[in-house]
Order: C-alpha cells, then structure tokens, then sequence
C-alpha cells in the first residue's frame, strides 16, 4: 500500500504547526498590502479609504480564522493528527481493475492542520462572494426603486454621466478609451467621466485566466495559433449563457460600480464589459443605455451584443459581421467612424515640421521607415533585431528610425550594429512623440493591432506588416492587404528584399494615398459627438419583448 504524507515530504511531524503559522504570515502580509495604500495620515488623524472595505474585512476574516486554529491545534488534532483516505473507494472498481494494485489502493494521509487552513482560506473567499453579492442585491433594489420612481428608464440628453470601459487585454482598448476621455475632456468638459478597467474588477484568478494568460500564449508560436484557432471557432455565434453567468460571478464589483455611479450612457472598448450590461438590460435589471466601440476592422462575434443602442465600427464590412453573427443589430445601429485615436492626431505638424522637430535628416530621396519593437522572439533573439538588419541590408536609401520603449539594454545592443554609409539612423527609447514619429514615416514596419493601424491611417503611413496574432491581427492584415495599404512580410529575414522591390517599383507613395484616404483622424470627434448628442434611441427590452 502507497502512502502520501505531506508531513513526512517536509521531514516534519504531523502534529506541528508550521502550515498555520505558514498561513497566518501570508494573510498578514496580504492585510497589510491592502492596507498600506489606502490608510493615510492626516492632520484630522488617520483616514481609511472605505470604498475597499470588503477586500479588508477579507484579509481580516483570514487572520482570525487562522489564528483561530493556531490556539485550537489541540482540539483540531484530538483523536489523530490526520485525515486519511483510499480515493478508490466508493468507486466502482471497472474504472480501476486495469491499474495495478498498488493504484488501487493509492492512500492520502494529510494533515489535520492542513486541511483546516485550507479550509479556512476556502470559508473566507465563500463569505467574501456571499458580502459581495448581498452588498450587489442592495444595489440593485435601491436602482430599481428609483427608476420605478421616475416612472421608467430616464437619461439626460445629452448625458451628464458617461462611463468609459475598457479592457487591459492588449493595449489598444485603453487607447480607444484614452482617446475618447481626450475627446471628452476636450469638446464637452463639463461632462463627468470615469474610466475603467472592467478586469480590474476580476479578482487576480480571473486577471491571469483572461488577461495574462492570453498575452502569455499569443506570445509562444503554438499559443498564437491556438489563440486564433479559439478565435475562427467562436466566430460563428454568440457565447452561451453559462460563460456570461461565470463571468458575472467574478464580475460583481464591476455590476456593483455601475448601480453605484449611474452613468447616463455606458461607453465600452472591449466587449466583455458589453456583454454584462446587455445580460442585465435582458433580464431587466439595468436601465442604462450603451454604446460600443469596436476597436479591431473586423467585428468579432463576441461584440455582436444585444441590447446596445450604436456600435461604432473601424470599416463598413464589420456591418456585416455584428448583423450576421445578432440579427437584433440593425444596420442603422451601426456608424462607420473608423477606430478612434487620440485627439493629437487631428492637429498634427506637417510632415516637414515633424521631421525638423525630431531631428531627422529627411532627405529628397530617402524614404523614412519607422520600426517598432515587440516582445516577439526571432531565431532565439527579439525579432527587432531582424527587423533592423534586413533593413540595413536594403540596397535602397533609407533613414531607418527603430522605437524601443523602456528597453534601454536592447537600445544599446543595436547601437553596436554597424550602419552601411547610404543609410541614416535613429534608434529612439520611450516617446510621448509617437504620432509625430509616425506622421514625419513614408512606411512603418510593425504587428497590425486595431490602434496602431488606425494611428498609421491617420498620418497616411504606409505599412509593412510582421508577426500578426492569428485571429483579429491577421484579420487586420487581411484587410490593409485588400485595399493596397501594407505589404506583409511571412519571414522577417526577407525584409530587406521586400522593401528594395517596394521602392523600386513605385508603390510606396500609391500605399500612402490609399492609407490616406482610409484613414480618419477626427474618428474620437466623431463618437463623442454622437454620444454627446444622444444620436442614438433607447431599446426599451421591456416593451420589444
């Protein structure tokens, strides 16, 4: 007979007390990381931060609970110092009679004071859920009474309370929602506003599910492709039920904000927070008006949401998609703005200003192309690397300008590159210039995210694409490609050859034209002013149902 005893793993005797005080130091430490923040000294005396109470109250329940069981280890212990089990019993022995016996027979010896931390720890996420839903269902009584109040659902036109969504999957839905706060700010400022992050308000098991373990895997060549294969398979219909009522459940703050600030309109860049409203408007339980931003030129199913009064869109084909995928979404509910960037982009220098302003030599002759860096690997090394040595290698004159950001190291690696003397070179670090650097470009070699196509078609930049996600990136690619704004590069290391044919041709200056012309800088104008305006009509669930 096996026999596991996580005591004797550790060369410890069942009966110490080790995991507790384990347990007691780590909740400890998460109490006084919640606290430190949020407790502040002032000449009135000591000031906490209530809006967090509950995460406190939290932290709390996990010490007394832990230090509950550290003064009661004997009772805890009384009769025998573990638990044991055979996990075959019970079970019927068909799904065990092909194992050998010793399987069989397999036993689990744990500790007592093992289990009742772990139980601890389990009973104090359980009444931390049930605090967090009854505080939700309050929230939602004190809502309904007062829409009952007013006789129905009632928002100002235009809106004095708008709340901007967004989701720190990727950086371009906070972009999106940058620009439009910008926008805000800048045309209606006596509007409030608040931005937020709805995976924020996930909880860190939810953050590492939904946001780093998908930019952990779009990172790993086999992660991409599984990304885009999830991507094509859920791009035939709606989620279910079941995933909006999991997301929920971690979701609660979230739905708790927004009976607390009761915006006039709910502005989303990233459909996940959509979904949540649209769930609570067909249930009957919000009464708020919403409106979405798609940021990517293809509408995946998972913005196809309903109800949700405009959806604004990078390019008339996401019509089709969102109409296709929700029949409940009318044409006329969808606004071709294009995605929206940051109001620097609707005043910018001249490309000639913009070049004197960074330092660039701009040459006659000399076309500009602007790298920039990614975390993608390349033959072991950052793709960037690549990216710059091809271009290097083009036999055509270039001023090549390669943006690092923060990554001073790499910087100072591709300074030791030697430079062929009919090129120029410019490596910069992290900039607050970006537009400029893009409008001063002929052609930016880059991944072909939502915001970064959309800030090339505003400057007319041409493009060059390399490494794209499969799924949305590709699809981005797919239709740059289509309507002659980018070239794209499968393998970096013909990078050089591609842009010696590009400017030997002539068809750099026909791909700046195009980008031009598809491009719309005042896009964040135009979705605010809509907004603004309320040029949008309420869909009233209760009536339409």
């Amino acid at each position: 007979m096996a026999i596991l005893s996580l005591g004797s793993l550790f060369t410890l005797q069942l009966k110490s007390v080790l995991f507790t005080l384990i347990a007691i130091c780590l909740s400890s430490w998460g109490l006084a990381a919640n606290l430190a923040p949020r407790v502040k000294l002032t000449s009135g005396g000591v000031r906490y931060e209530s809006e967090r109470y509950r995460v406190t109250a939290y932290w709390l329940l996990r010490v007394a609970f832990h230090a509950w069981i550290l003064m009661n280890n004997e009772y805890i212990k009384s009769n025998t110092d573990s638990i044991s089990f055979i996990p075959a019993e019970g079970i019927s022995t068909v799904l065990f009679q092909t194992l050998p016996e010793q399987v069989q027979t397999f036993k689990l010896v744990i500790p007592k004071l093992l289990a009742a931390n772990v139980g601890a720890y389990m009973f104090a996420n359980l009444l931390s859920w049930i605090a967090k839903y009854i505080l939700l269902l309050i929230q939602v009584v004190r809502y309904g009474f007062s829409v009952k109040r007013a006789d129905g659902p009632t928002f100002n036109d235009p809106p004095e309370r708008v709340l901007i969504v967004h989701g720190s999957v990727g950086a371009g839905h906070k972009r999106a929602a940058q620009a439009l706060s910008e926008a805000f700010q800048e045309r209606y400022p006596e509007v409030q506003l608040e931005v937020i992050d709805v995976v924020d308000f996930a909880g860190s098991l939810f953050n590492t599910i939904y946001k780093k373990g998908y930019l952990s895997l779009s990172e790993k060549n086999w992660g991409s492709h599984l990304v885009g294969w999830a991507f094509d398979a859920g791009n035939n219909k709606r989620p279910g039920w079941a995933k909006r009522l999991v997301q929920e459940a971690f979701l609660l703050d979230f739905i708790r904000y927004i009976y607390k600030f009761q915006p006039d309109v709910i502005v989303n860049t990233h459909f996940l927070s959509t979904e949540i409203v649209a769930g609570l408007r067909r249930r009957k339980l919000l009464h708020i008006p919403q409106v979405t931003v798609v940021t990517d030129y293809d509408a995946h199913a998972y913005w196809a949401n309903w109800p949700c009064e405009r959806f604004f869109v990078g390019q008339e084909g996401a019509i089709g998609n969102l109409c296709h995928v929700n029949p409940k979404i009318m044409e006329d509910d969808v606004m071709v703005t294009g995605i929206p960037c940051v109001p620097a982009f609707t005043s910018l220098p001249t490309k000639s200003k913009c070049i004197k302003n960074l330092g660039l030599a701009g040459d006659k002759g000399r076309p500009i192309v602007l790298i920039c860096a990614s975390g993608a690997k390349y033959n072991g090394r950052p793709s960037v690397f690549t990216l710059y040595e091809q271009a290097l290698s083009c036999e055509e004159k270039l001023e090549i300008v390669v943006i690092t950001g923060r990554q001073k190291d790499l910087r100072a690696e591709l300074d030791e590159v030697d430079v062929p003397s009919r090129h120029k070179v410019k490596l910069e670090g992290f900039t607050r210039v970006m537009h400029e650097y893009m409008q001063a470009a002929d052609l930016i070699v880059t991944k072909p995210g939502g915001l970064t196509t959309a800030e090339s078609l505003a400057t007319g930049t041409a493009m060059c694409i390399v490494n794209p996600y499969p799924g949305q990136e590709m699809r981005n690619t797919d239709n740059l490609l289509e309507n002659g704004i980018a070239i794209k590069v499968n393998d970096l290391y013909l990078l050089g050859g591609k842009l010696q044919a590009l400017l030997r041709d002539g068809r750099l200056a026909k791909m700046q034209k195009r980008s031009k012309e598809y491009g719309n800088s005042e896009a964040c104008f135009e979705i605010v002013d809509a907004i603004a305006a309320g040029d949008y009509d309420y869909i009233d669930v209760g009536k339409q149902s």
